[in-house]
Parts: C-alpha cells; structure tokens; sequence
C-alpha cells in the first residue's frame, strides 16, 4: 500500500513575510448563529506553494493556468543534506547526485534546511541556495518541477531586491518549469523515486498559490496525463 508524507508546512495566523501578515478571522461563530465559518489572507509566496509563471515572466501564465501535469507524477530525490548555511547548490552537485533525474520528472532538491529552521529568520537569510549553474542543469535535465525545502533564491534574503535581480526564478518560470516551494519532511522519503501531487488553489489572474504537497511512496503514476 503507498504512504502519503505531507509536504506542507502548517500555517498560522501571524506568520508572514516580506511584510505581509496572515491574518485569520471567524466572522461566524457558534456562539452566536450555530456553526463556524472563518476567512483569511495570505501572501501567495508564503507557506508551501507553487509559483506560475507571471510571478516573474511579464505575460507569463498565472496560476489558474497552471497545467496540473506539471505538478503530480514521478519525482526524483536529489540529496543535498550536507549543503547548510549559505552554501551554493552547484550543476556539479547536481550532476554526481542527481544523475536518477530524467526528463520530465519532477526534481527534489533535499536539504533538511525547512525541518532545521522554518519558522525563523534563519531560513530566509543564511540557507543554502541554488546557483546560476545548478539551475542550468535543471533546465538542461528538462525536470517539469522543482521542490525547494530552502529558499532557493539567493538574492531575496537582500533587502529592496528587484525583479531583475532574481536570475534564478527568471531561469526556470522562463523554462515553464514549475517552483514547489518551502516545503519539509523530505527527510521522511526513504526512496530515490516517488511520485509527488502539488495542488494550487485555482486563482484567477494571480502569480502563486498555497499548496498542499504530499509525496506517495510505494505508487507509480505515469509521467504525462491527460487532464479534463
């Protein structure tokens, strides 16, 4: 029987970043009309999440568009555990321990940085981070996806950064490759191969979506679908 291993990071009200705050509310209560009904607001780019395209590419698609193929079907685990503090994931690490990898998978880049120090500045500002030529080889890979347990960004933990700046996301949504970002439990996948399901809120127009991730041990799906 396949085991699920849930990806998502839990979210609270309070959480946040780059200024933005999520925020929980019950307007409808028990107390006072006999049932709950809550809302809340989030940045996009908080949590576990996918990122479209548009989030970076001018024009690019937006989340609603994503194709759902992109984001389920076989994954690779690339262990990269022994990359910690401000260390650059290079296409030579890649390449020694991601040759498993093939075209059309989806790449899980390992580290054990989000199980270490989600929930901390520690996470954003001093993690490992994936290189110029890491991303390279991912594209030259052709994976579909990529999953982060880091922020794979280097050039976000700088206050003020621009859109410009940011080379790596230019170079995979370039690609229409899809980020599955900030998630945890990778070190709860004891496989090289998995199938990974990350699947975004449908909101129209927008640049990313909180997801809910969840890796399947022990199933093989095939790695292209037909979606109606």
């Amino acid at each position: 029987m396949p085991e699920i291993i849930d990806l998502s990071v839990p979210v609270r009200h309070g959480d946040g970043r780059l200024g933005s705050t999520v925020a929980f509310d019950t307007p409808y209560r028990f107390d006072d009309v006999g049932w709950q009904g809550s809302t809340f607001s989030m940045f996009c780019h908080y949590g576990t999440h996918v990122d479209a395209p548009n989030h970076f590419i001018r024009d690019g698609k937006s989340i609603d568009q994503a194709p759902l193929g992109k984001l389920l079907g076989p994954a690779a685990v690339i262990d990269l555990s022994d990359h910690g503090e401000e260390r650059e994931i290079t296409g030579d690490a890649l390449e020694d321990r991601g040759r498993h990898t093939r075209r059309g998978d989806i790449a899980i880049l390992r580290t054990g940085w989000s199980d270490r120090h989600w929930g901390t500045d520690t996470f954003w500002k001093q993690g490992p981070y994936l290189g110029a030529q890491g991303a390279d080889w991912l594209v030259e890979r052709g994976v579909k996806a990529i999953v982060y347990d880091f922020s794979e960004e280097y050039v976000v933990r700088q206050p003020g950064f621009q859109g410009d700046d940011c080379i790596i996301h230019h170079k995979i949504l370039g690609h229409d490759i899809y980020n599955i970002e900030y998630v945890h439990n990778l070190g709860q996948i004891a496989r090289p191969r998995v199938t990974i399901i990350a699947l975004p809120l449908k909101l129209v127009g927008l640049d990313g979506s909180p997801s809910r991730v969840i890796a399947l041990e022990g199933a093989d799906l095939p790695a292209e679908f037909t979606v109606k």
